[in-house]
């Protein structure tokens, strides 16, 4: 537990680049030793440094994202439509949960509304050109691929409403809403890969690195939030 606790993101690269090493190598069959590990060890982290009498209903909030996108996580190591659908949805809800969590951290202003005005033109442009790539191949897939955008657009956009918090700009800028982008980016490569270049398999990396830096800075900035 102490080294969870001081070095939970090093131990969660550690196993990251595990997981990449065997998508790499063709091993996926062996990711049921790495990519099951990953969020868990993120989660001890976190509860590890927070202080236990502090912020305990957000603290419920980032536990169940969290937990959701694990679920998320186990559901698409699966193969076929099914699971991917499945999977889509459990990250629909972790994604509801950190936009409860940003939004209860600081709660928008209209005064201060000029960032995350700018944040929805950048979104919605960078959807749609990702879905002018994809969206010929959707088939019956378009409504809850563009369902997903929408919700993870908004959860990105929920970070940026931080930057009007004096208190937690810095978390914004530096972990909050970085995180948000990457996963933003993981996303969109994992859908380029789905529906558009399915063979071309060095982009599953992509999205794990991606995926998995998006989590760790997510991660880190709740910890430091939890600290007090």
């Amino acid at each position: 537990m102490r080294l969870l606790k001081k070095h939970g993101i090093l131990v969660f690269w550690f196993f990251l680049l595990a997981d990449c090493y065997l998508l790499l190598t063709e091993k996926e069959q062996l990711q049921i030793f790495t990519k099951p590990l990953l969020i868990p060890i993120l989660l001890f982290f976190i509860f590890l440094n927070a202080k236990h009498n502090l912020f305990k209903h957000t603290k419920t909030l980032v536990f169940l994202a969290f937990v959701f996108a694990w679920i998320g996580d186990i559901l698409l190591m699966g193969k076929g439509t099914l699971f991917f659908i499945f999977g889509m949805v459990a990250f629909i809800v972790a994604h509801i949960f950190f936009i409860i969590t940003f939004l209860r951290m600081h709660q928008p202003e209209l005064k201060h509304s000029q960032e995350a005005f700018i944040g929805v033109v950048i979104l919605f442009c960078w959807n749609y050109l990702i879905f002018h790539f994809i969206g010929a191949n959707l088939g019956g897939m378009k409504w809850p691929i563009l369902i997903y955008m929408l919700i993870i657009s908004t959860m990105a956009v929920s970070t940026v409403n931080l930057l009007s918090s004096r208190s937690k700009k810095n978390l914004a800028i530096n972990f909050f809403i970085p995180g948000a982008a990457l996963f933003m980016i993981s996303d969109s490569v994992l859908a380029l890969k789905m529906f558009l270049y399915t063979d071309v398999s060095f982009l599953g990396v992509v999205v794990m690195v991606s995926y998995g830096y998006a989590l760790s800075l997510l991660a880190d900035g709740f910890t430091r939030y939890f600290r007090g």
